[in-house]
């Protein structure tokens, strides 16, 4: 048996059956945390483990062969009630849902004050978290069972992959499935035939970003005049990917796009996934979809501002570049920026370059 879950065991007086990880949000967090949970199934191929993740980002992970249910905090509902309603809702969620399961491990891949406060509040007895600096917001008090302390800088896939690794140490973080399903990639190969585009024959931008992200935007415009470089000199059409809220950057992007861009309908998380899996190669800033690039095994090229180029990289099992500017201010959290040099730094024609040399790479390889 494994030394560190015979410890745990040692703790409970008992064998671990019902494991609870927890990553709450956002999307490109939830799925950088898959392929931890991946290897988390192999350690504890006998355990019952469901993921703690809030609605709004479930989506995408629902259906995961990895776990067994999720647990879907409904966040969107409770931001719509009072303040004593809400309160109740929280602890009622808590007590139906995750202390009448009897967990007996709590695995907090967030690591932060509200992650802590599940567990902590669920009673479950095993409670095991990061040592800080990694850990956050008094996440340390609400937890009893920490790995190793690591003051290093790491990626986030990386910082994930400590607690598999604290069990075992011979594990390599491997490529991971996220559960598009097959309705979703057929919604995409008719979309695509309706358009006259080939499966690994576009790539794929996707330009836009979370709201409290706005700060790491590269221009719109410059995607626009990306879009004809990469048709001129790799002859790639480009499929615009969007969400909820991105119309204008859409807008902005065509506008300034000579040659025709594809410009999808709003799509699910899924369906969106599907296409970006179907695309030669994956072209936006540091969002979700980047994310979801590295998971369905379609090489990224992502520009980067303020965002840390080692904490925000995308995984090491796909191909990536990384198209950084290295300004004097970078990298940064200040959202409410107004120059966005480190931006405007990037042109167009550099974003290419790099493209052009990742596609070759890889075809060498």
């Amino acid at each position: 048996m494994n030394e560190k879950r015979r410890v745990i065991e040692n703790i409970l007086g008992k064998k671990i059956e019902k494991i609870l990880v927890c990553r709450l949000s956002a999307i490109g967090d939830v799925v950088r945390t898959v392929p931890s949970v991946a290897a988390l199934r192999k350690i504890f191929p006998d355990c019952k483990i469901d993921w703690l993740v809030e609605d709004r980002c479930a989506q995408i992970i629902t259906g995961l062969e990895y776990i067994d249910n999720l647990k879907i905090v409904p966040r969107r509902k409770w931001k719509r009630l009072g303040l004593l309603s809400k309160i109740k809702g929280y602890f009622n969620f808590i007590n139906s849902e995750i202390e009448s399961e009897d967990y007996d491990l709590f695995v907090d891949f967030h690591g932060i004050l509200k992650s802590g406060l599940y567990g902590y509040f669920a009673k479950i007895p095993v409670r095991l978290g990061y040592r800080k600096p990694i850990a956050k917001e008094l996440n340390t008090l609400f937890t009893n069972y920490k790995i190793e302390k690591v003051e290093k800088k790491l990626s986030r896939y990386e910082r994930n992959f400590l607690i598999p690794l604290h069990f075992d140490k011979n594990l390599k973080q491997e490529k991971a499935k996220l559960p598009i399903g097959e309705d979703n990639r057929k919604f995409a190969e008719e979309w695509l035939k309706e358009n006259g585009l080939s499966e690994k024959e576009y790539a794929f931008i996707y330009p836009g970003t979370s709201a409290k992200g706005r700060y790491k935007r590269w221009m719109p415009e410059n995607y626009g005049k990306l879009c004809d470089l990469i048709y001129r000199k790799l002859n790639l059409p480009c499929v615009i990917g969007w969400g909820p809220g991105e119309e204008e950057i859409v807008e902005k992007l065509v506008s300034s796009a000579k040659n025709r861009v594809y410009v999808l309908p709003l799509t699910t998380m899924k369906q969106l996934s599907a296409f970006i899996e179907k695309a030669k190669i994956f072209i936006g800033g540091d969002t979700g979809p980047m994310h979801i690039s590295s998971l369905v095994n379609t090489p990224v090229v992502t520009i980067f501002g303020p965002s840390d180029p080692i904490i925000n990289q995308p995984a090491t099992f796909t191909p990536f570049k990384i198209v950084y500017a290295n300004w004097h201010c970078s990298p940064c959290r200040n959202k409410k920026c107004k120059t966005l040099d480190c931006l405007k730094a990037i042109s167009p024609e550099k974003v290419v370059e790099e493209i052009e040399k990742l596609l070759k790479k890889i075809d060498e390889d």
